[in-house]
Order: structure tokens, then sequence, then C-alpha cells
């Protein structure tokens, strides 16, 4: 399943880029700016300011999914406003809100991924990846979660001389990485951190799992760009960026490394999901740190260090 096309991007690999988003991830990173890529399954979005009063619309297409006595507090409309209870909802009751709300104050994320289809989409822009040495990125999500479609389509597309390149945050089993790695010419892949218990802790995954992926794709990789969102109170200190720069300086794939600065821009959709958000509500302020971590690396290690924002 994947959730959005991205076409002219020109931030997620080299030269005038396609980037397809897919939907689903291993992790759950409370920085994340694309929750509601986190779910493989359809995601229902709301925004009740775009919601018109009067309209039930959306309450009576929920009630054609109720049979008998089934549960119907999915989507009510109580003193002129609407409320959403998602875990009362099945997905085929989701899937059958698409497109109800004139407005698209609800609206479905999510879209079957056909090969074919999103190969077709993804040509249509080859003339202005060949004279930009462009392509298509992976992003996701974690695209490695859908390892036969990004095979399938990095194949083709290599067939059709089209670079290719994937955003991994690396925790998904190795067989992923090793089938869809012969069809990638540049990882795009994030190490957030050292240490198993704060990753565990904030990201709710294994670091290790990620550590063995990055050893093992390293001999057999064209090209690794390390990423690493600095997160306030998460990675913001110099000694824990210096301890991505060296085990990124380990890889002999890897010859670039991109600090990201945390930013805020994504906060709005943990709203319209009804999720929490538990990261800081401000943007990470502090240009020192990035430059005394791109010294660092400039003094102890070959790698290209840049921020990018």
């Amino acid at each position: 399943m994947y959730f959005n096309i991205q076409r002219f991007s020109t931030h997620d690999g080299d030269g005038i880029r396609t980037i397809l988003f897919l939907k689903g991830c291993s992790l759950s990173c409370p920085w994340c700016q694309n929750p509601e890529s986190r779910s493989a399954k359809h995601s229902l979005l709301f925004d009740e300011r775009s919601c018109m009063a009067d309209c039930q619309l959306c309450v009576s297409a929920y009630k054609q999914t109720v049979k008998g006595d089934m549960a119907s507090d999915g989507i009510r409309r109580i003193d002129d406003q609407i409320i959403i209870n998602r875990k009362a909802m099945s997905e085929a009751q989701i899937i059958a809100l698409r497109n109800v709300c004139p407005t698209q104050a609800l609206c479905i994320c999510g879209d079957a991924a056909k090969s074919d289809d999103l190969f077709e989409v993804l040509m249509k822009d080859k003339p202005f990846y060949d004279q930009s040495q462009g392509g298509v990125t992976f992003s996701g999500g974690e695209p490695l979660m859908q390892p036969n479609l990004v095979a399938e389509l990095a194949e083709r597309l290599h067939q059709n001389h089209v670079s290719t390149a994937v955003e991994s945050c690396m925790h998904v089993p190795w067989k992923n990485v090793e089938k869809v790695a012969p069809y990638i010419d540049c990882w795009l892949a994030d190490l957030k951190h050292t240490d198993e218990e704060k990753f565990l802790s904030w990201a709710k995954g294994s670091l290790k799992r990620i550590k063995d992926n990055f050893r093992k794709l390293a001999p057999i990789a064209k090209r690794i760009v390390i990423r690493v969102p600095v997160v306030p109170g998460f990675n913001d200190t110099i000694d824990e960026l210096k301890a991505i720069i060296d085990f990124a300086a380990s890889l002999e794939s890897c010859q670039e490394l991109h600090l990201l600065p945390y930013h805020t821009l994504g906060i709005n959709k943990y709203r319209l999901l009804d999720m929490p958000y538990e990261c800081s509500d401000k943007p990470l302020n502090n240009p020192e740190l990035l430059e005394n971590a791109m010294q660092y690396a400039c003094e102890h290690t070959q790698l290209n260090v840049i921020v990018r924002g």
C-alpha cells in the first residue's frame, strides 16, 4: 500500500526525482513527520475546521456499513460536532468513507499498490531524470516492509535506465534488505542513535538489528548516505553525534552523512489522526552543536558531513 507520489522533488536523492511513499513502519519514532505512514492499513484523518455544519454524509455512510447489532459509535454527530472512534471501526468501514466528505475534512490515507500502475506513473518524468541525473526514491513509512514491490519496481526502473534510491530506517529483516539491494543505487539510511536502551525507549525498536543490517549492507551497497535527525532530548549532545559519526565512518560504502535538525512541520498531522505528539513543540536551535559535529567529522574521519534543513 502507498499513500503519496511526489513528483519533481529535489531533496531525497540526486537531481529531479519522483518519490513513492509506502505505508507501514516497524518503528514508532515520536518525531515522525509522516505519522499517517506508520500503519500498513488505511488511515483516517479528520480536520474539524473544514467540517460543514449540519452535514451528515460521513455519519450516513458509516451507518450503511453497520449491520444488525454491531456497535455503531464509529462516527457520530453530537451537539453539532463529529465524534470519531477509530478503534470501533473496521478496515472495510474506513475504506467505505473514501471520497464521502465534500470538503475533505475527513479523508482516507492509503491506496492499493499495483505494480504496473505505479511503474507507469514513475516513468512519466524520465526526461527530467535523464537531464538532471535524477530518478526515483522509495520512501515511507518504511519501504522495505514491502520488499517484493520495491524490488520489482526498482529492477524495472534499472532496466529502463532510471536511477533508484531508498529512504530507510533499516529496521527490517536482513532478507528484505538483501532482496532489494541489487537494484538500489543510493541508500538514504537513518542512524538515529548508537545506544540500544535509549533507542528502544524512544523509537521502540532494536538498534542491534539496524547496526547488523548496516554492516551487512556496506560491502555490497553502491552508495550509503547516513541521515541523522537531531532531536532535542534524544541525540542532541556532541558525544551522541560523535558516536554516530564514528559508526558511519566505519562503513566502507558511506562517505556522506546528513544532519537533519528537528522541526515541527508534522505536528498538525497528529491532530488529524487523533494521536498525541510527544516531542518538543519547538524546532532545534543549536547551530553550535551542528558546527562542532561537522568539525569533529572533518578532523577525525573522511566523511563529508553537511546540515540539511
